[in-house]
Formats: C-alpha cells, structure tokens, sequence
C-alpha cells in the first residue's frame, strides 16, 4: 500500500508539472517557430505575440537555455524598433519645429533687407521704390511668361531681380569672357536658361556692383595688412598695384556709361574674400586680350599689333613647332572662345593653319633654343639651383646602389626619344598654354604702353611745334629784317620755304610760317597807327 501510495503521489506531481509545461507550450513554439531566421526579417506582429506570451505566462520564456536566449533576442528586437520609431517621431517633430524657425528668420531678414535697402536709397536721394520695383511686392512680371527666349526681344533694362543661380551665372560667364562683351555674355546665359529675364544694361549694372564690391574687399585686405602706426604719423602712401588701376579704371568708366550699383542682391558674393584678388586679376587678363584682339581685327592698326606681336622673345616656346602665327591664333582664339576653351580653339577651322607643325618653324625654335641656352659654368640663379638638385640626386643614387646599367641607360633614352617626338608634333598642356597667354599678354601690354607713350611724345612735340614762343617769333622777324620777303622767280608769290630755311625754323611747315609771318606784319602795321594817331597833334607829327 504505502508503494501505492507514493506511486500515486508521484504520478499526481507529473500531471502537475505536464500541465504547467502544456501553458508554457504557446510561448515555446512560438520561439521555436523563429529559430534559424534573421531577427531582421521576422514581423512586428510575432514579435508581439512572443512578448505578449512571455508575459501572460507564469515562467516567462521558460525553463530551455537556448530558447530562453532567443527569446530575449527577439524581445529586444521589438523593443529597437520601438524605439526607432520613436526617434523618428521626435526627429520629425524636431525638423517641422526647424523648418517653422526657418520661415519665420527668413521673413524678419527678409524685412529687415527691405528697411535697409530703403535706408540706402533715402541717402542717395532714390524713391523708395528698390531697384526697379515696390518694396514689398514680388518682383514677377504680371503674365505667365517668365522671360525671353529670342536674344533681340529682350529689353536693354528690364530691372528685374537677379536670383541666385543667375548671378553665379553671370559671375562664370564673366570672367570667361570679360568685362564689355555684354551681348556675349547675354547670349551665354539665354543658352543656360532658355529663358532670360535680364537685359545688356541689366548684366553692365549686375558687372559694376560685382567691380564696387571687388574693390572694398581690396580696401579690406589692404587695411588688415598695413602695419599700425602709433602717434598717427603719416608715412609714405602705398604703391598702386596693375590690379587697382585697373579696377579704378573700369569703375570709372562703367559711372560714364550711367551703370548703377544694385542694391538689392539677395545673395552676396560667396567666397569674394578668398578669391577676390584672383578674380580682378583674371578680370584684367580678359581685358588686355580684349584690346589686344580687337587691334588684331583692326586694319588700320594691325600693322601695330604685329609689331607688338613680334616682339615676344622665341626662346621658350610651348612647344618645338609653335610659331608667332600660333601666338597670334592663341589670342585671338581665347576671345573668340573664352578663357580656358583650349580645346575649341585647337578644333577651329579658323586657326588650323597656325597650329599646324611645320619643319622651318621646328628648325627656327631649336636654333634659338641652342643659342639662348645657359652654357657650362654658368653661375645664374636657375644654373646653380639645376646643379644642386643634380647633386642630391646623384647622393641618392648612390646611396640606392650605384649608378644605373646599361638597360636602364636604354630605356631611359628611348623615353627621351619618345618625348622629343611629343615635344615637336604634340599639343601644349592646359598649364603651359595659360602660361604662355599670360605672358604673351603682358609683353603685348608693356609694348603697347610704349607706343602709347610715343605717341603722347609724338603729340606733345606737334603742339609744342605748331605753338610760337617768344624766340621763335623773334628769329623770323630778324630773318625778315635781314632777308627781307624772299619771293620766287616767277610771278610776286613768296618762297616760304625759303624762309623757314633762312630762319632756321626747319620743324615749322610752310603754312605756320606764312601764318607767323603775317600776324607780325600785322602786329607792326598796328603799332604804326598808334603811334600815328599819338603823334597826330602837331603839323607833320604823324610822318
């Protein structure tokens, strides 16, 4: 009996813990069902039914290790993408919040600008109306049509407002091609856009504001780089440098033309800190091209241009067959083309010519590269540097293990071979071709100063010529006097060549010295009957 008993107690605790195990049967087979998969791949609503389950159940994931540890790899999967969502509730709420700060700091810069814009204008004595419309108003125009798409409908000034990708625009295109070529520049734009809204004064106006704030970032950097003096002493005033000139003279020239500084930009100009000065100078550039192009073109002064042209020393050309032709087409290209349109100028059928390789030209360049080239023992700055840098080379090579063997030697000519064939029927670099144009341009200025400078002189001495000093005048009255009035052998007309020889006044024409000679005579009879008329009182007092 008592084995009976403890049978039947055991089997009573068995029934027990089979009907506990039977509960946790939902939450097991659930974890099991999830076994051999990516967490990322299993549903939300799984994931729920496990967490649900493990918390409706009395031993949670239950007594099993291993599903007691994938359970809690999926609950705390559940609970990553609970929080992700709620992350991405509070990111979003965070950028709707921004995006409301945002509108509303715009709308106080927004008017703040126009209070200060009609601030500007009230000192410049402007309505205050803006740069060609109310403030306040949106400046569209009153239709649907958003501009011009043919170059000649559009206006010369339309005043409309320059957005942001249109005076980047602009600003590119400009110092592409240069200040002056407005209608070019136009056409550039109308080309990016389709369609334009801006006229040839409207660019002149945007070109002019873009000159006025160049020069106050050069005021800037000139003052942060001056030395400070104490006590206000007033030490020597700076040197003008090419750039300021330059600058001073464009702004100058933009106020004759009545350009107007626009004072309602929305976007200022980003980076002109950094990169103005790089800018002015190839602002420059473009012009002296400019000039130099347009007095290539010109037929009454091409003959100035060549002279100009031929003036470049052929010492170190770009490569072995270039020529003044290529010169003269690289110049002309760039203002056909624009800065830095290399290949465009190479594929013109215009200048094919001039950038053919020819044999004389290859011959001519290395003669004057042999006869220009630095001689052994020469002590110069470039010599000297040539010699250490070959020494050091040298120690290397030693260092490395002796001076290369005899495959070396060959490969190393054959690269040379190689190289002098490319050097005389290749195209230059992009670095050598801009290289050249800007030294090109600066010979061609500096010839042009001195024959501008020649013929100021030129013009000076005429008019000092064709003036009459006191001596000048003095010395054909005492010709006269001495010579009397030479006359030719034929009828009574006077030999005025013959005077201006007598007298010695060789860089006096004809016509000046009859007209001298005359206004003396003049002068003379004059004197005579003043002296008559205060003599005229007595009998005879007049002879």
């Amino acid at each position: 009996r008592s084995a009976r008993g403890v049978s039947r107690g055991g089997a009573e605790e068995r029934a027990a813990m089979t009907g506990a195990a039977q509960v946790m049967t939902s939450v097991e087979l659930e974890v099991e069902a999830t076994s051999g998969k990516d967490v990322g791949e299993i549903t939300n609503e799984t994931l729920e039914s496990v967490h649900a389950g493990a918390c409706a159940a009395p031993s949670g994931l239950g007594a099993d290790l291993e599903r007691r540890k994938r359970g809690i790899e999926l609950l705390s999967e559940l609970l990553r993408r609970r929080s992700r969502e709620k992350l991405s509730c509070v990111r979003e709420d965070q950028r709707i919040w921004r995006d409301d700060l945002k509108k509303r700091s715009r709308q106080r810069q927004r008017l703040a600008k126009k209070e200060r814009i009609a601030q500007q204008q009230l000192k410049l004595g402007n309505p205050p109306g803006g740069h060609g419309v109310e403030l306040g108003t949106k400046n569209r125009p009153c239709n649907r049509k958003v501009g011009w798409s043919v170059q000649e409908e559009i206006p010369e000034e339309t005043g409309k407002e320059w957005r942001k990708y249109e005076q980047d625009k602009c600003r590119k295109v400009l110092l592409t091609f240069g200040a002056g070529e407005w209608n070019r520049i136009q056409g550039c734009l109308l080309e990016e856009h389709k369609q334009l809204v801006h006229g040839v004064n409207d660019i002149r106006n945007l070109t002019y504001t873009f000159l006025v704030a160049l020069r106050e970032n050069q005021e800037k950097q000139q003052e942060a780089k001056a030395p400070k003096k104490e006590g206000g002493g007033g030490g020597r005033q700076p040197v003008q440098s090419k750039e300021d000139a330059f600058l001073a003279g464009k702004i100058a020239e933009f106020e004759s033309e009545g350009a107007k500084r626009i004072l309602d930009l929305t976007n200022e100009w980003p980076k002109i800190d950094k990169l103005g000065l790089s800018w002015l100078r190839k602002l420059r550039l473009l012009d002296l091209i400019r000039d130099a192009a347009l007095m290539g073109r010109d037929e009454e002064r091409r003959q100035e241009f060549d002279d100009a042209m031929a003036t470049i020393s052929e010492s170190s050309p770009p490569v072995d067959w270039w020529s003044i032709a290529a010169d003269k087409a690289l110049l002309l290209g760039v203002y056909k083309h624009g800065y830095g349109s290399f290949d465009k100028i190479r594929e013109d059928p215009e200048y094919a010519s001039a950038f053919t390789p020819d044999e004389r030209n290859i011959e001519e360049n290395l003669r004057k590269k042999e006869q220009f080239r630095h001689k052994p023992g020469c002590n110069c700055v470039s010599c000297a540097h040539t010699r250490n840098k070959k020494r050091k080379a040298e120690a290397e090579g030693g260092n490395a293990g002796g001076p290369p063997g005899e495959g070396e030697e060959g490969n190393g000519a054959e690269n040379g071979d190689g190289a002098e064939d490319d050097a005389r029927v290749g195209w230059p670099s992009v670095d050598t071709l801009t290289k050249r144009l800007k030294r090109m341009v600066e010979v061609f200025a500096r010839q042009l100063r001195k024959m501008e400078n020649k013929s100021a002189q030129k013009t000076h001495n005429d008019r000092r010529s064709s003036e009459w000093t006191k001596k000048d005048r003095f010395t054909l009255a005492q010709c006269g006097m001495r010579w009397g009035l030479v006359h030719d052998e034929g009828p009574a007309q006077p030999d005025w060549a013959a005077m201006r020889d007598l007298s010695g006044l060789t860089k006096k024409s004809e016509e000046q010295i009859e007209a001298c000679f005359l206004g003396l005579v003049e002068e003379a009879e004059h004197i005579l009957q003043n002296a008559k008329r205060k003599g005229g009182g007595g009998e005879g007092g007049g002879e």
